[in-house]
């Protein structure tokens, strides 16, 4: 008998990823394909099932692996894990809300379904296999179109009596700041997201404070994004370093938040954005914690980039399924 393999579906704002991850975490048979953005939820429910069916379909041609055992998903949050329904993610349209997803792809598929929110599912994922491998006492952060987080306390995930704890990106480091995609202001995530520095960059090019910005934005079009932005500061576009800057700060600033509050011994750091920083990003942190933090916890934790890359949310998706059918 070959190997048994677990479905795995990583819904996100731009992207709907689906694969199947072996017991040692090889994902194989991975299909991409852009998030729905205009139709509703009804065409992301159904591109999620389309990929998650060929998958299926191909892993079928292989000898070496056993028939899937289950499925497991990472959505954005918040979400509800026991009933499996994915409840009001602000980066995924008006209508996706209240939305039994677990039970449309168990009944779509035949299979058990395992559903979490994505940095929760992330944090697994590193756990187990990634950055904090062998660390009991953790936070997961992801910067990427959104701000998510996870905190591993002893071994466990900290999920709250309803399961949405660990929302870090709505944390708020700015009471005056702009408004986030959930409509409240000031959030982590409307500062330091690839999506909320784009919408800053977009203000501030209409209110005439960057030529290069309204260039990028007139050429770019729907494609501007949080990249562009980076790139305009390293071109020393005075509007875009402004940006740039208040996003690393607010990132900064919630990191020795964060090492005060819950005293880890690791703080790993994934997503798109902190991708394209790298230490841009996390050496400030590093430094504003060594300052500004506890020195106890201070002295303890250390700021490390996530090691699975674009796959996390495939191999955590793996651990969830397990740990929830144990």
């Amino acid at each position: 008998m070959g190997a048994d393999v677990v479905l795995a579906l990583d819904l996100g704002g731009t992207q709907v990823r689906a694969a199947g991850v072996l017991p040692g975490g090889a994902v194989a048979a991975v299909r991409r394909l852009h998030t729905p953005s205009e139709d509703g939820r009804e065409a992301i429910v159904s591109a999620c099932i389309a990929a998650l069916r060929e998958v299926r379909d191909d892993l079928a041609t292989r000898a070496d692996l056993a028939r899937p055992i289950g499925i497991g998903v990472s959505t954005p949050g918040p979400v509800d894990p026991g009933t499996g329904t994915v409840l009001d993610p602000p980066n995924l349209g008006p209508t996706f809300h209240d939305v039994p997803l677990a039970a449309r792809i168990e009944n779509a598929l035949g299979l058990p379904v395992a559903l979490d929110r994505d940095t929760q599912v992330a944090a697994l994922g590193e756990g187990r296999f990634g950055a904090a491998a062998g660390c009991d006492d953790f936070v997961y952060m992801t910067v990427s179109t959104g701000v998510g987080g996870a905190i591993v306390t002893a071994g466990r995930l900290l999920r709250g009596p309803d399961g949405t704890a660990g929302e870090l990106g709505h944390l708020v480091v700015d009471l005056h700041g702009p408004l986030c995609g959930c409509g409240m202001r000031g959030h982590l995530e409307a500062i330091v997201s690839g999506s909320g520095i784009a919408r800053r960059a977009r203000e501030a090019a209409a209110r005439g404070e960057s030529e290069l910005l309204a260039e990028l934005v007139r050429t770019r079009g729907a494609a501007f994004g949080g990249r562009d932005v980076a790139g305009a500061e390293d071109a020393g576009d005075p509007a875009a370093i402004r940006i740039m800057e208040s996003a690393r700060d607010a990132f900064a600033s919630t990191c020795v938040s964060l090492t005060d509050v819950f005293n880890p011994s690791l703080i790993v750091v994934g997503g798109s954005v902190a991708a394209g920083q790298g230490d841009r990003l996390l050496g400030p942190a590093r430094a504003a914690v060594a300052q500004g933090a506890f020195h106890r916890p201070a002295s303890r934790v250390a700021i490390v980039p996530a090691a699975l890359g674009d796959d996390v949310g495939l191999v955590g998706a793996r651990v969830l399924f397990e740990a929830r059918m144990a």
